[in-house]
């Protein structure tokens, strides 16, 4: 009778000879994330060695693109700047 309960609570209760760990969602979803952000960057270098030429047109796209948007902004702040001092001295020449 009492091997048979034994038996019972063995089968019910988890063996302590295997580890149980708890993983929290967020732990295993950053996880994912590094796995995946290597896998990204393994496949961007390797694009990269087989098209060379690729690359090098879209960094120059990517340079063009940065500096004509800077060009804009120094134009506008130059006509800015220069709006102001027509308005300073239109200020001072009528007070």
């Amino acid at each position: 009778m009492f091997s048979k309960v034994k038996d019972f609570v063995n089968s019910k209760v988890k063996k302590s000879d295997h580890p149980q760990t708890v993983v929290r969602a967020d732990q295993v979803e950053a996880q994912q994330q590094r796995i995946r952000q290597q896998e990204r960057e393994r496949a961007e270098k390797e694009y990269q060695q087989q098209h060379p030429e690729q690359t090098i047109q879209e960094n120059l796209e990517v340079f063009e693109y940065k500096t004509n948007k800077l060009k804009k902004k120094l134009n506008i702040a130059i006509i800015t700047v220069f709006d102001l001092i027509v308005l300073v001295f239109l200020i001072l020449f009528f007070i």
